[in-house]
């Protein structure tokens, strides 16, 4: 059972701050599915017993891209949870008050 103060008052957000957060954790999830079909595309592609190299470059790569485009979306998703935990105290501390 969720507390009074846990829950988010009217007015707890004034901007777009609930779809960016929605927007920002489904392109945390298009990324990560994009990637793993690719990942598994290049898997298919390696011949046994020949020359990986070229391969592992490109898994290289998309390794770093996506830890890159992760790292940014992972930013974005905390500065709106710690915007959305500013204004919950904000709001218990008024009720308190």
């Amino acid at each position: 059972m969720s507390s009074p103060n846990s829950l988010p008052g009217p007015g707890m957000f004034s901007g777009s701050e609930i779809s960016e957060l929605c927007d920002a954790i489904k392109d945390v999830h298009r990324l990560l599915t994009s990637v793993g079909a690719f990942f598994s595309e290049l898997e298919k592609t390696e011949a046994p017993g020949g020359n990986g190299l070229q391969i592992d470059f490109k898994k290289w790569g998309l390794r770093t891209i996506t830890e890159d485009l992760l790292e940014r979306q992972y930013q974005a998703v905390e500065q709106i949870v710690s915007f959305y935990r500013e204004e919950q105290d904000k709001m218990s501390k008024k009720g308190r008050g």
